[in-house]
């Protein structure tokens, strides 16, 4: 009962910060609002997937829908902020980048205006609402679960698929790599989600899965900017690409590197299946230097 009980109220917790963050969004329309309100509707899915499974009704919600809409609309301008941000740094190495930026920021006008008519229009009476079915239905179901309830069920599903993406990607197959990052998204998210009752968890994990993301990220990162760099010399007869996507094809090439180098750690992330141990649980303790 307490487990339900702290699941519930975490439930609530992520359902009121997102409400906040859409709130913040919607007064001031800042580049780190966006990038809040992304990630709390990224975490509130996570919940409402997680809570939709151990109802056991094994379909998408409403909710789910709702707010993976949301996200969709914001994905393409939160792509040409990141790329701004970093197109700084990457034009101290080639200045011809430099178009890149100009051409980033006409298009990001009009992005604008569509994400802040979508955050201005988003139904926050009709998710609440769902929200709020679904608490009902959960904490019935928590109160009294069935005998072979697992919570960490999902968490299995999610790195299932983390693991099937991965064996299926290929240093050449870029995006085979983003399927995995797509996966591995997903599963870290509702690892978060049950990581407080994990028992004896090392205190580096979350952080190891956070860079463990960021590098697999990067694959795509590359990959974005080497489409821009296409679209720009279509759209800009002037603008010679040849150096921007040399550039680019060196940093993807770097990045597929950074994640082969990573690949194994995987396997170190969460339990091969239900009935096998944590992989932290199944190491051995390092011997201290000088002892036979």
């Amino acid at each position: 009962m307490e487990a339900a009980q702290l699941f519930l109220e975490a439930f609530d917790r992520r359902r009121e910060h997102f409400l906040v963050r859409l709130k913040v969004c919607r007064e001031d329309f800042s580049e780190a609002a966006v990038h809040d309100l992304r990630v709390a509707a990224r975490r509130l899915i996570a919940f409402v997937e997680v809570a939709g499974l151990l109802d056991g009704r094994g379909r998408p919600s409403r909710a789910r829908r709702q707010l993976k809409d949301l996200i969709d609309g914001f994905d393409d301008l939160r792509d040409t902020q990141v790329m701004q941000a970093s197109l700084d740094d990457h034009a101290r190495e080639e200045p011809t980048l430099v178009a890149l930026r100009e051409h980033l920021l006409a298009q990001e006008q009009d992005l604008l205006r569509d994400a802040r008519r979508a955050a201005r229009a988003f139904g926050r009476r009709e998710l609440k609402d769902r929200l709020q079915r679904l608490r009902a239905r959960l904490d019935e179901q928590l109160c009294t679960p069935a005998p072979d309830l697992d919570p960490f069920a999902p968490v299995d599903e999610a790195f299932a698929r983390v693991v099937h993406c991965d064996a299926e990607a290929r240093p050449e197959d870029t995006a085979s790599i983003h399927r995995v990052r797509l996966a591995f998204k997903k599963f870290r998210y509702r690892f978060e989600i049950v990581q407080p009752a994990l028992p004896a968890l090392p205190a580096d994990h979350a952080a190891r899965l956070h860079t463990y993301q960021t590098i697999v990220g990067r694959v795509q990162d590359a990959e974005t900017f080497l489409t821009l760099a296409r679209e720009c010399a279509a759209g800009n007869p002037a603008f010679a690409p040849e150096p921007a996507l040399a550039f680019y094809a060196r940093l993807r090439a770097e990045a597929i590197d950074d994640w082969l180098a990573q690949r194994s750690a995987v396997a170190g992330f969460w339990r091969p299946g239900p009935d096998r141990p944590f992989p932290w649980l199944t190491r051995r303790p390092r011997r201290r230097e000088g002892r036979p």
